[in-house]
């Protein structure tokens, strides 16, 4: 009988995976820093691109363009607060980016269960191709703290924690409203009595009072309930549109279909990768009858590909936890000496390609050019 062993002791996951996310954390910094000093770029706009710059300006003037609510108001309000005391709004959006960043790695660690696999999920998630976004005045990371650990506790079943999160979260992204439906998923499926499920349910309350002060908020200033798709359509064209018409107007502008000469096709390219592999996750999770993580990753790319082309699914992907604890997976369990040479060998090509993808996001991002 051949001798198996596991891809690592598990004794030394936590250490592991703390050393991925610092790791990931300064390579992206240093990248930043070096990327700035090559090309004369100053600190501040190397770290502020794109929707950076619409944080800083609501921080600074308030909402005073019906565009600007397309971006919720937890991030500019901290950045609003903690320049009371002088701190400047890029650095409290740099510093929410990293603090979000490590409390998702820890949630993502602890949601996996498992040590190895935890470890393994925490450096897949730290050196994802989007990684970038975890470090800049962004909310991606901030949100993933939240998000992570608001399922953390309903699979604990302490709801009023999972929903305080989740109200918390609904003030950084109009994903909070995802959020709501795959713990409402959560509640229906864990086996207990139906006055338990209503209990659960009832608690997400709180999330859904968060969304509707503000609507209320931009119906009063805006004069519109539907402000948010206005400014959706007026400051980037998205409109409701089929999905296939926005897969086939993606593949004309990521050069697949035809010949594009702008200079986005690999971001669209990227986009289309993104939403395959979205769209084949949530039917493999689907065929498996996991329906918390089909809910989760499955609206995300349905809402976010019902527009005029496919965009944003990228960026997104740092959202979809259960894809990195996919990657878990891989180290998963005892094997012999072989399978686990093999699969070191993959995991090591998987972190690699990773790395080389994150680079090429953050020199996009630092340099100005758009990254999704």
């Amino acid at each position: 009988m051949r001798a198996t062993a596991h891809l690592f002791a598990p004794g030394e996951a936590p250490r592991l995976a703390v050393q991925g996310w610092l790791t990931s954390r300064f390579a992206l910094l240093i990248s930043v820093l070096g990327l700035a000093w090559a090309g004369g770029i100053p600190i501040v706009s190397a770290f502020c691109r794109w929707d950076a710059l619409h944080y800083l300006a609501i921080a600074d003037g308030g909402y005073t363009d019906l565009t600007q609510t397309a971006f919720f108001p937890g991030l500019p309000g901290l950045m609003t607060l903690l320049a009371l005391i002088g701190v400047p709004g890029w650095i409290t959006g740099v510093a929410t980016a990293w603090i979000g960043s490590a409390f998702t790695a820890w949630g993502l660690y602890r949601l996996a269960g498992d040590p190895i696999r935890g470890a393994l999920a925490v450096w897949a998630w730290s050196f994802a191709p989007m990684a970038i976004f975890t470090v800049v005045p962004y909310t991606e990371a901030i949100f993933g703290a939240f998000a992570v650990w608001a399922f953390w506790f309903a699979k604990q079943k302490r709801w009023g924690l999972a929903a305080t999160l989740t109200g918390f979260a609904c003030l950084f992204r109009v994903s909070g409203l995802f959020l709501i439906a795959a713990l409402v998923v959560v509640a229906l499926v864990e086996k207990s009595s139906w006055g338990v499920r209503v209990r659960r349910l009832l608690w997400l309350a709180i999330p859904m009072g968060v969304l509707a002060v503000y609507l209320g908020f931009m119906r009063l200033a805006f004069g519109s309930w539907t402000v948010w798709f206005d400014a959706q359509y007026q400051g980037w064209g998205r409109r409701f549109r089929w999905p296939w018409l926005a897969v086939i107007e993606t593949l004309r502008l990521g050069g697949v279909s035809v010949p594009a000469s702008h200079g986005n096709v690999a971001v669209f390219r990227w986009e289309l990768a993104a939403f395959t592999i979205g769209l084949a996750l949530t039917i493999w999770w689907l065929v498996r009858k996991r329906w918390v993580a089909a809910s989760w990753v499955g609206l995300q790319v349905l809402a976010l590909s019902c527009q005029v082309w496919l965009v944003s699914i990228a960026r997104s992907m740092l959202l979809w936890f259960p894809l990195f604890l996919v990657f878990g997976d891989l180290g998963s369990g005892a094997v012999d000496r072989r399978r686990n040479r093999l699969r070191r060998i993959m995991i090591g090509l998987a972190l690699a390609c990773e790395i080389v993808a994150m680079e090429w996001w953050a020199w996009r991002y630092v340099r100005g050019a758009w990254a999704g």
